[in-house]
């Protein structure tokens, strides 16, 4: 039985929803499926390292067809949450998302906005000094313990460079680990996994005796750290983790090289077995033998790869099918394992029965935007903590734009500025001008890295704004009152091209935000980056 709107009654609440749904496209109902098990992944309810049941089992559960299954799971798949097997036994299995997905695709974006060594650099400058305050005013003995062995490890592998990097990398990720803001962890895992990737690209055979004297400069300064944060001294330990930081991009990557274009191609060609600059995979032109999956991990690759030389152009069109497959002398389904893997990604777009070739789309900060959101949200990042990881980036950010702004910037800044003195009793107009105000004047540091931190910052921050949304009422006016005012500052120190004085007023908008950002309810509330609306939870699976 049916009542008139079609909604079956007697049946559980799952099987409503999407008898409620039939009507909808089926990607909205794939979207609808792919939230609630994505709230059940981040949520605990499932476990990484579960696999799911079966197709069949699945579509007979939340009743949809075998289709919109697969469009959730590629949606969930996109967002690093699950990995999908094929052939026998395969299934989908969950996963807690790392930080991999987000890397490459940064490095990516990046790769297209010429990013060069040296804007890494500045840019783990700007973010990792502060981890290292932080490091030595809150690691109890236990943390303390672990970066020492970890240093001792660095000294014991001085004589073997792929140790010793391996090392370094071991004792960089406890630092900022261990100094408790998971926001910073992760945007500093992302930058030091794509520099590491850059130092494969571009070191050479490096002279012996620099390079032992470079490593014994990285094990000073580590050793000038962990006295530091024993003393407990926090500026002494940012000082040292700066120092730090500038010797082992010397012991990798020369002044000169440093300021080149950054090159993710040539590990990534490495890393799946794929040749050939000009274009061909596995050497003549054709995959040759192997797993068809791996061979789809190949051809997504070099078209990745293509796609970060500059070769396919952002909407242009791939050969078609056919073309594509005779290109890389692979089979029909293999090529369609590998343009759903760039789908997943949101770099091409398929349309069902286009017979025209896949639209590349390249990369933008949104979508690394909810990637970097969905590394957060597994790690139960809260929203306070993203706060105090504002607060750390961001006036630095400042401090760098006003030596580097130019005049037209300035004027634009100007009128923001003046705007927003007119809108204290409208929220989403002064939420907007303050942004604009905001996103301009990052831009202005020149720096292409931080620039795309700032960006991704704000789409997150955009994600989360339904937890911080109130109404307008004489407190909120009174702090956007301070806001403008302090704007005003920003504007002005900015103006005169003063660095400090801009850093500081920026840190002082900051302050006058936190109440709201710290208290006892908000600072506690789980960060959530949904890419889409959720509807209400359509059932559990177990």
């Amino acid at each position: 039985m049916t009542d008139e709107a079609g909604v079956a009654s007697g049946h559980d609440e799952r099987a409503a929803v999407f008898r409620v749904s039939a009507r909808r496209p089926p990607l909205k109902i794939a979207q609808i499926l792919a939230a609630d098990l994505r709230r059940q992944i981040l949520g605990g309810e499932l476990v990484v390292d579960q696999q799911l049941p079966r197709e069949a089992e699945l579509t007979a559960a939340f009743e949809v067809s075998r289709e919109t299954l697969r469009e959730a799971l590629r949606i969930l798949e996109s967002q690093s949450l699950l990995e999908v097997r094929r052939g026998r036994g395969g299934g989908a299995v969950i996963r807690r998302p790392g930080l991999a997905a987000v890397s490459r695709y940064v490095a990516l974006l990046l790769q297209l906005r010429r990013t060069t060594l040296a804007h890494l650099e500045e840019a783990r400058l700007v973010i990792e000094p502060h981890a290292a305050e932080q490091l030595a005013l809150r690691c109890g003995q236990e943390g303390l313990d672990h970066v020492a062995a970890l240093h001792e490890n660095t000294r014991a592998a001085e004589g073997d460079p792929l140790a010793f990097a391996t090392a370094v990398a071991a004792f960089d990720q406890a630092v900022t680990d261990l100094a408790g803001n998971r926001s910073i962890a992760v945007f500093t895992g992302v930058l030091r996994d794509i520099y590491a990737g850059q130092v494969y690209a571009v070191v050479g055979t490096p002279d012996l005796a620099s390079a032992e004297r470079a490593a014994r400069r990285v094990v000073a300064s580590q050793g000038e750290l962990l006295r530091a944060v024993r003393a407990r001294d926090g500026a002494r330990a940012s000082q040292a983790w700066s120092d730090y930081l500038v010797s082992t991009s010397r012991l990798q990557v020369s002044r000169s090289r440093s300021r080149q274009v950054i090159d993710v191609v040539p590990l990534w060609r490495a890393q799946s077995g794929s040749v050939g600059s000009g274009g061909s995979v596995g050497g003549g032109g054709s995959m040759g033998s192997g797993p068809p999956q791996r061979m789809a991990m190949a051809v997504a690759t070099e078209i990745r790869a293509r796609i970060a030389e500059g070769r396919l152009a952002d909407g242009a069109r791939l050969s078609s099918l056919a073309d594509l497959a005779k290109e890389f002398g692979i089979s029909r389904p293999t090529l369609r394992e590998a343009l759903r893997i760039l789908e997943t990604e949101c770099l091409i777009e398929l349309r069902t029965g286009d017979r025209s070739g896949p639209r590349i789309r390249h990369p933008s900060t949104k979508v690394a935007a909810q990637l970097a959101g969905t590394a957060l949200e597994a790690r139960q990042t809260t929203l306070a903590d993203f706060f105090r990881a504002m607060t750390v980036i961001e006036p630095a950010m400042m401090e760098l734009a006003a030596s580097r702004i130019d005049q037209e910037s300035l004027a634009t800044l100007c009128t923001l500025r003046d705007e927003l003195g007119s809108c204290t009793r409208d929220m989403p107009r002064f939420a907007d001008i303050w942004g604009r105000g905001s996103a301009l004047a990052f831009t202005a540091t020149g720096n292409p890295a931080l620039t795309v931190i700032a960006e991704i910052l704000q789409w997150v921050r955009l994600g989360t704004g339904a937890a911080l949304t109130t109404g307008v009422d004489e407190i909120w006016v009174a702090t956007a009152q301070d806001n403008v005012r302090l704007f005003e500052e920003v504007v002005a120190a900015l103006v005169a091209g003063d660095p400090a004085r801009s850093r500081a007023a920026w840190a002082a908008c900051l302050e006058t935000n936190a109440p709201f950002i710290e208290s006892s309810e908000l600072a506690r509330r789980r960060m959530t980056s949904e890419p889409f609306p959720s509807p209400a939870p359509t059932g559990v699976v177990r």
